[in-house]
């Protein structure tokens, strides 16, 4: 599942568990679907099934149950069952924004993108302040190169909600691909002043400080992110580039080898590696 899923999966994870759907004042959230999301933000995953699951016994018309196990199958890609519980849910409550912003997901990951685009304008059409859907349906323009229209969703999410770092650091994506590099670098500044631990807002300041040519600042963003997670294999494969093209070239077999190490197949990049790095 794909890094962004996995980030707003736990996003709406919290607010499934946590809040009632407008409109839906009576719906009471049960206690097995608090175990269950207690348990998937544990990655145990067989726990969580098992309290959707006796939840759905429970009441077989518990949409956040049948929500969250579709969020379930979908993070661990079992993509048919999710797509069968993102239904039955809004069999029982059409009217849930949520549901139809995960479904939009989950055909976004299968590659059915009309049918993704359809369901995040309904998710935004029946709340007009659900920022995270603004969020996801800008990535989708952005797939589909409508950059114009990924932006203007890119500001309304951060119109909606200025605090997220999240919706700064994919803003500052889009600024990158489109040119305006300082403008990029300024919205990950933004994001990495809201949350000094978001690992990917180094990295993603680092390629564009590479880009204008500040390699000691670019250098510095990558020590970063290693610092904060030294477990990301893209971390050190990114760091080696920099470290090459600033002439450190045992640092940038190092890096290779520790992102090779982690678990980053590195072998459609032998030709450069092995121009560098003697074995490797």
């Amino acid at each position: 599942m794909r890094l962004k899923l996995i980030t707003l999966f736990l996003f709406s994870l919290l607010l499934n568990g946590c809040e009632e759907k407008k409109g839906n004042a009576d719906f009471i959230v049960s206690e097995n679907v608090v175990l269950g999301n207690v348990a998937l933000m544990n990655n145990e995953f067989e726990s969580a099934k098992f309290f959707y699951q006796k939840a759905i016994a429970d009441n077989p018309n518990d949409y956040l149950a049948l929500n969250n196990l579709g969020e379930l199958f979908g993070l661990i890609g079992i993509y048919d069952s999710a797509l069968y519980f993102f239904n039955e849910s809004l069999k029982v409550d059409s009217l849930n924004a949520r549901t139809y912003n995960n479904r939009a997901e989950l055909y976004e990951i299968v590659h059915q993108k009309k049918k993704s685009l359809a369901d995040f304008n309904k998710a935004i059409y029946l709340d007009s302040l659900f920022a995270v859907a603004y969020l996801n349906r800008g990535e989708l323009y952005l797939e589909l190169l409508k950059f114009d229209s990924a932006m203007k969703d890119y500001n309304k999410a951060i119109e909606i909600d200025s605090l997220n770092p999240i919706f700064y650091n994919n803003r500052g994506d889009l600024k990158d691909i489109k040119g305006d590099k300082l403008g990029a670098i300024e919205d990950f500044n933004r994001a990495i002043s809201l949350d000094s631990t978001y690992g990917f807002a180094y990295v993603n300041r680092a390629f564009s400080k590479k880009l204008i040519h500040d390699f000691d600042a670019a250098l510095s963003d990558y020590n970063k992110a290693i610092e904060i997670d030294s477990l990301n294999p893209i971390f050190y494969f990114d760091r080696a580039e920099i470290r090459m093209e600033m002439g450190d070239f045992n640092g940038a077999c190092e890096d290779w080898m520790k992102a090779r190490a982690l678990g980053f197949d590195i072998a459609q990049y032998h030709h450069l590696i092995n121009s560098y790095c003697d074995s490797i």
